[in-house]
């Protein structure tokens, strides 16, 4: 089901950014800033961590290029 909806979405922006653009109606490029919105709000690849902390504790946050962030995480 998820595939069929990426598609469709895929298929709204893209259709609507053409039809927008050629200057056939400006609703179509509204269809497709929805469809983008939609589609970058369904994405799944980031990932995003909760962490409750009490008062005095603190969390430190490093950052690591993406492969070493996944060949860290599949030995571990």
């Amino acid at each position: 089901m998820g595939r069929l909806v990426d598609g469709l979405l895929r298929r709204a922006t893209r259709t609507g950014m053409r039809r927008g653009l050629g200057g056939e109606h400006w609703a179509w490029l509204v269809i497709a800033g929805a469809a983008y919105v939609l589609r970058r709000a369904r994405r799944t690849d980031e990932r995003v961590e909760r962490i409750d902390l009490k008062p005095g504790e603190r969390y430190l946050v490093t950052l690591q290029p993406a492969d070493e962030g996944r060949r860290s995480s599949s030995t571990g």
